[in-house]
């Protein structure tokens, strides 16, 4: 059984699975293959490689990479690369670098074109594009705010919707043409997730547009895709010649972890990742 999907304590503030329980988790789960996909970071892909071969699991190297492609808001997961290779951990240092860089923009012309930004002095640091997000529709009246909004959700729909260029993350295609250089795979995570502006479930316009990209694989198995969901991908999937993969995306000992039946994963077979369970 498999999950390729998994958070550690490398993902930054949100994650608490360390390298050691997660692997001892998986074997006691009856796992066999793993993956680590922390958030914009590979620091954590060596010490759960580690423990996977001290508790008896294969660890497949990966990452989840904050992007955009077509207007919107993706999470991108690069499988099968050396996690120091320089071009991916520059990859990944921009995801980081971009985002200060627009929120440091944000701070200064939101409040010159009469915006208020409401709560960013308790931070104590530079704040990110999610937190000025946040404080935008804390400190105004948004147009276009949607029923159930929390207030980053909102701040990041006006920003999205009424200033494009705001939030400048990397491209989906900037990650395909680094990944394929270093020989890896990339797939779209939980395409059929919805998460009010993070996620907006993909259409079909939007994975031919993502093929057309490069993109080699779909997540098709995920917690919160419905059966008619995991149809609809797996259908894409055939029809596009993607690799169909799946995991739980926990990050947290209370969330479980999946049991997938490896023979529904094409993401392992053939052109997959056989053979890349380990550090250059």
């Amino acid at each position: 059984m498999i999950d390729l999907h998994l958070h550690t304590t490398a993902t930054p503030h949100h994650a608490t699975w360390t390298p050691d329980v997660l692997a001892a988790t998986a074997v006691a789960r009856g796992l066999t293959v793993i993956a680590a996909t922390d958030h914009n970071t590979m620091v954590g892909v060596a010490p759960l490689i580690a423990a996977g071969r001290q508790h008896g699991v294969r660890v497949i190297p990966g990452v989840e990479l904050d992007s955009a492609y077509g207007g919107k808001l993706w999470h991108t997961l690069v499988y099968g690369v050396d996690p120091e290779a320089p071009a991916l951990v520059a990859l990944c240092g921009a995801v980081f670098e971009r985002n200060l860089a627009d929120a440091a923009r944000l701070r200064r012309e939101l409040p010159a074109e009469g915006f208020r930004l409401e709560g960013l002095e308790e931070l104590g640091r530079a704040p990110n594009v999610a937190e000025v997000a946040t404080a935008l529709a804390r400190g105004n009246a948004l147009p276009g705010r949607v029923a159930g909004d929390d207030d980053e959700a909102a701040g990041m729909r006006f920003l999205l919707q009424e200033r494009p260029g705001s939030y400048q993350p990397l491209r989906v295609a900037e990650i395909i043409e680094v990944a394929h250089t270093l020989q890896g795979l990339v797939v779209l995570a939980h395409p059929g997730r919805s998460k009010g502006v993070y996620a907006i479930p993909a259409d079909e316009a939007d994975i031919a547009a993502l093929v057309e990209a490069g993109l080699d694989g779909l997540e098709v198995y995920y917690p919160t895709h419905t059966p008619a969901q995991e149809q609809f991908y797996r259908t894409l999937a055939a029809k596009y010649g993607l690799l169909v993969s799946g995991g739980s995306d926990s990050h947290h000992p209370s969330q479980d972890l999946a049991a997938l039946d490896p023979a529904l994963v094409t993401l392992l077979e053939g052109d997959g990742l056989a053979g890349r369970s380990t550090c250059p």
